[in-house]
């Protein structure tokens, strides 16, 4: 019988990940996984800021980039009657190169831009899924079994066993493993042997997304193209959008309530959305249904769901893949310090405290999206006609689309969420501010994301955060009682004095311990009475 320490059903985004900072954190896993390639189909599409600020500390950033559209490629949203129409209201979202380049210009018009080293990055999800599988087979602690599926498990109070089988030969083989983390879909296996639940909305419509490849488009888009196209005339209600900023593109065509759900005709979809007879090669078409959905729990003491194995997005906003990543970022600390022996029984029990909630509240905002597009495709018959009555009806609806900018740079949802009420987080008695979706506000308070800074340049205050805890030292505060309790306890624990006052202001407190996520644990101007009480409790003891 094969022993590891985590097997890891299902090799996505979520998944790849979940290995690879394991195998950063010196934990070796197995990976197994259906698929002996990538699904060809991109699916998901855009990498979130806090995505990649955790794939900056992976070393992962600008090949994620380098895996998109090319650097100089404006990310800008478009809303148009088609493709190669009438364009009704434009949402300007800066290039990799405009953002190096013109930075500073850039945060005066958008102050959010500020708040990362990243803003908006346009990779889908094949090539990233990619990526990571070329990144995971140069970490010698990732063991991949492409071409293999997990067929059942039990979980035991000291592990879990499993079987495993290659899909084309048939060979089966046992797995004991201390923990086992479900990364394996919406159809997840481990969810039904767990035999949890999916509550919520339920599915909220019908799709087609149909992946083309059109050699001629790129050219025809005028002098600035985007990435992102909405095409509005009635009979052609979706998005276009690009894959490699070139011939590679997919159309998902969402059916209105009473339209005929069909993609009998695929390139007919396409040609109507574009508005031109151009040369279209069908690369896959899926039919797909367009969900809100989440785990009634994400596992038990050993075994752990993550990504669409314990919520099911609407792509509206971009919220599925990124989320499932955050999943992974968080099981992977918790694992690495419950094997190494400073983690308490509270810590890993905290991965559904923490993360439930976030997947609840981006699943609904996406379902809220998704709910206000159809509200957009509801346009007037005229849309597409000249003279007046064209031009009222094209004004009418850009009068609506301005809000939308949640839709497309939420970098509130991305940056701003919070572990509220987590066992592992200590408050300091501040009041939460609100949520808000396509604006953010820095905050150090605990359970919120530490904040990104600039020590000097090219080095973030991000750059700090990872192997172990943290503390921060602003004004001379020592803080040594801390740093005794968390010698004492076992706690790996870094020390960074700042002085610089700028990020003394962002950070408000002498003192802040943050954990190995980049989440804030714990501040205050003093070290409190009980050092040993405060590290035990951010520790899950």
């Amino acid at each position: 019988m094969k022993q590891v320490h985590v097997l890891i059903a299902g090799a996505g985004p979520v998944g790849l990940t979940l290995a690879i900072d394991l195998a950063w954190r010196g934990i070796p896993s197995l990976l197994v996984e259906p698929l002996v390639t990538v699904h060809p189909h991109p699916r998901a599409i855009s990498i979130g800021v806090r995505t990649m600020e955790h794939f900056r500390r992976l070393g992962l950033d600008q090949k994620t980039i380098d895996a998109g559209v090319p650097r100089s490629r404006a990310l800008d949203v478009i809303y148009v009657t088609r493709l190669l129409g009438r364009e009704v209201f434009r949402f300007n979202i800066p290039s990799i190169d405009e953002l190096a380049r013109d930075g500073e210009a850039l945060v005066a018009a958008t102050p959010e831009i500020a708040a990362s080293p990243y803003y908006k990055t346009w990779t889908a999800q094949s090539p990233l899924e990619r990526m990571l599988r070329a990144h995971a087979a140069t970490l010698p602690l990732i063991e991949t079994r492409y071409g293999w599926k997990l067929d059942r498990f039990a979980e035991a109070d000291d592990g879990v066993t499993a079987k495993i089988t290659d899909i084309a030969s048939g060979e089966t083989e046992t797995i004991a493993a201390s923990y086992l983390a479900g990364c394996d879909g919406a159809n997840s296996v481990v969810r039904s042997g767990l035999g949890v639940a999916l509550s919520g909305r339920g599915t909220l419509g019908e799709a087609a997304g149909l992946y083309f490849r059109a050699p001629e488009l790129d050219a025809r888009l005028g002098r600035r193209p985007g990435v992102m196209y909405w095409a509005l005339a009635p009979g052609s209600a979706g998005v276009i959008y690009t894959i490699n900023g070139g011939d590679e593109w997919v159309f998902n065509r969402y059916f209105a309530e009473g339209e005929s759900a069909s993609s009998d005709n695929p390139i007919a979809l396409i040609q109507a959305a574009v508005g031109a007879d151009v040369k279209i090669e069908l690369l896959s078409a899926q039919n797909w249904l367009p969900r809100q959905l989440v785990a009634d729990r994400y596992g038990s003491k050993r075994c752990f769901l993550a990504g669409d194995a314990c919520h099911l997005f609407v792509p509206t906003g971009g919220f599925g893949m990124n989320t499932g990543i955050g999943d992974a970022i968080d099981l992977a600390w918790k694992i690495e310090a419950t094997l190494a022996g400073w983690g308490g029984t509270k810590l890993l029990a905290s991965y559904e405290t923490e993360r439930r909630p976030i997947g609840l509240f981006n699943t609904l905002e996406a379902a809220d999206n998704y709910d206000k597009s159809g509200t957009i495709f509801a346009v007037p018959d005229a849309i597409e006609d000249d003279g007046p009555e064209g031009d009222a009806a094209r004004n009418a609806v850009a009068a609506l689309l301005p809000p939308k900018i949640k839709h497309f740079a939420p970098i509130g949802v991305h940056l701003g969420y919070r572990y509220e009420g987590s066992p592992l987080i200590v408050p300091d008695g501040t009041p939460a501010p609100p949520i808000e979706t396509a604006s953010y506000t820095p905050s150090a308070r605990p359970g919120h994301r530490a904040p990104h800074a600039w020590i000097t340049p090219g080095r973030s205050t991000l750059d700090l955060f990872g192997r172990g805890f943290t503390l921060l030292r602003f004004g001379g505060e020592h803080g040594g009682g801390l740093i005794v309790a968390a010698r004492d306890a076992g706690l790996p624990l870094s020390i960074n004095d700042i002085s610089n006052p700028a990020i003394t202001q962002l950070y408000e407190n002498r003192l802040v311990l943050v954990r190995p996520d980049g989440h804030v644990a714990w501040r205050g101007n003093c070290v409190p009475a009980d050092a040993r009480a405060l590290i035990d409790a951010v520790r899950g003891v």
